[in-house]
C-alpha cells in the first residue's frame, strides 16, 4: 500500500462529535494544544423549513482533517488505521484507499464526505 493516496469517509449523519477523534489524533501525533489533526465542526443546530417555522432541525458535526492529518496518514506508507478512525464509537469513519472510498461514496445511501489526503 505504499504510496497509495488515502482518504478518509465520514457518514456524518451518525457521527457523534464527541471530540474523540480529535483527543485521539492529538494523542497519536503527538500535537500541542493549539495544533489539529481533525477538528470536528458543527453545523447548526438551526431549524429546517420555509420561513425555519418547521419542526425538523439540522444539526450535525462533520470531522475535518487537517493538511497535518494529511501529511502524516496520507501516502499510505503507515501501516494500520489512524487511532481517530478507530476510537469513534459510532463506526463512522473509514480510512482507506481514495479510489474505493470514493466508489464507497457513488454508492452510499444517505449525505456522506470524503476527504483525500
Amino acid at each position: 500500500m505504499a504510496d497509495k493516496r488515502m482518504g478518509l469517509f465520514v457518514d456524518y449523519k451518525y457521527f457523534s462529535g464527541n471530540h474523540a477523534a480529535e483527543i485521539a489524533c492529538k494523542e497519536e501525533m503527538g500535537l500541542p494544544l493549539d495544533q489539529w489533526g481533525i477538528k470536528e465542526v458543527q453545523v447548526g443546530p438551526f431549524k429546517k423549513g420555509e420561513g425555519n417555522d418547521g419542526d425538523d432541525w439540522e444539526w450535525f458535526f462533520i470531522p475535518c482533517p487537517t493538511s497535518i492529518f494529511s501529511e502524516w496518514w496520507g501516502d499510505g506508507t503507515r501501516e494500520g488505521r489512524p487511532l481517530a478512525v478507530q476510537v469513534e464509537e459510532s463506526a463512522t469513519l473509514e480510512y482507506g484507499p481514495i479510489d474505493e472510498l470514493a466508489q464507497k461514496l457513488i454508492d452510499w445511501p444517505r449525505q456522506a464526505v470524503l476527504f483525500k489526503l
